[in-house]
């Protein structure tokens, strides 16, 4: 939450806080009049908690002096992400017990925005070096394209260049684009370190390089690979999902 409004507060933004309640059980014609009654207690106690939880958000991003909404949604966590990320420009998340790398990935592959991923008692928004993982792929461009803002304020960029691990990769676009050149034309000096680890190991050493650089946020594109193989034999994707202890934006 903290995270989300300083970056919010550093770029004039809004933000709008989602809470997520489960569905109001059904309750039929011939269920017992105390059993309805209940439920619909249990509904309208969540539902105040919720309301309740919108004024504490309020209150507690009001010293970053940006505007701020809360909204209260019913259903499915993905389901009111989707339909939030329409109105949006970015969503921000906090990985841990209630959304687990499992579900941080299928909210990428469902979305069409940058996603930031926080790790949970994350201490702060830095932009002070931020790190790019880059193959060569379209899933890499979306996720540079979408932290354009950022790289433009970051003191130093670091380009973890993958691009020769990936032979399948996408190579739509001009031959042999230099993207080291692209990061440079922004107004901060990258700093390129080629890694060539294969497949199994490439999320391993994403964050081994962007950790010895003490890096503040990690840009990377989501499942590059099949979707059927990242899930099922794991990938850079869901290892950094995993693994990382410093946020990310990611996008598929």
């Amino acid at each position: 939450m903290q995270y989300a409004a300083s970056l919010g507060s550093a770029f004039g933004s809004s933000l709008t806080a989602a809470h997520v309640l489960a569905p109001c059980p059904s309750t039929f014609d011939f269920a017992p009049p105390a059993l309805a009654s209940e439920v619909i207690d249990i509904c309208r106690e969540q539902f105040n908690k919720a309301t309740l939880a919108g004024k504490s958000f309020a209150a507690r991003v009001i010293e970053s002096k940006v505007a701020c909404s809360s909204h209260i949604a019913e259903g499915s966590l993905l389901d009111a992400v989707v339909t939030a990320a329409i109105w949006h420009d970015a969503l921000v998340l906090e990985r841990g017990p209630e959304i687990s790398w499992v579900e941080a990935g299928k909210i990428l592959l469902s979305v069409d925005v940058p996603c930031f991923l926080i790790p949970a008692h994350h201490d702060g928004f830095r932009l002070e070096t931020v790190a790019v993982a880059w193959d060569g792929s379209t899933h890499a461009a979306r996720a540079i394209h979408g932290s354009l803002p950022l790289l433009r304020r970051a003191s130093r960029i670091l380009l973890i260049d993958g691009s020769a691990m990936e032979p399948l990769a996408d190579r739509f676009g001009p031959p042999e684009q230099d993207i080291e050149s692209r990061l440079n034309d922004l107004g901060t000096a990258a700093t390129r370190i080629c890694i060539d680890p294969g497949v199994a190991e490439a999320g391993e050493r994403i964050l081994s390089v962007a950790a010895n650089d003490s890096c503040d946020l990690l840009v990377m594109g989501a499942y590059g690979r099949t979707r059927f193989s990242e899930w099922l034999f794991g990938g850079a994707t869901r290892y950094v999902l995993e693994h990382a202890s410093i946020p990310l934006l990611m996008r598929h």
